[in-house]
């Protein structure tokens, strides 16, 4: 029985730190696929990607390393985005979707 448990809990162990990753970290957000992405800035509801992109740019010079959105419950928007400083440093981005302007910065 001892076994069983044991499993179990290293199951959660390993199966935790996905699901968070799935999620941007934030448990309180659920991912958007890409399909509902692209949906959403048809739908004027956020901002498209390209344009913070150009706006990180002109800021902070470099290139994006990867993007997701995100959506809470209360039905706000926002992305998450690593990206590369032009000297070669890592940051971290929280970007509100529907008006585009950065929320968190970390790192970098």
């Amino acid at each position: 029985m001892k076994r069983i448990l044991t499993i179990f809990a290293l199951s959660a162990l390993t199966i935790a730190p996905g699901a968070m990753a799935q999620q941007g970290g934030n448990p309180w957000a659920s991912q958007f696929s890409p399909g509902q992405a692209r949906e959403a800035v048809r739908e004027g509801k956020t901002v498209p990607l390209s344009k913070i992109f150009q706006q990180l740019k002109r800021e902070y010079g470099g290139y994006q390393l990867g993007a997701e959105l995100y959506s809470r419950d209360d039905g706000t928007t926002f992305y998450e985005i690593d990206w590369m400083t032009e000297d070669g440093r890592k940051a971290h981005f929280t970007v509100d979707a529907q008006s585009g302007s950065v929320m968190n910065r970390r790192g970098g």
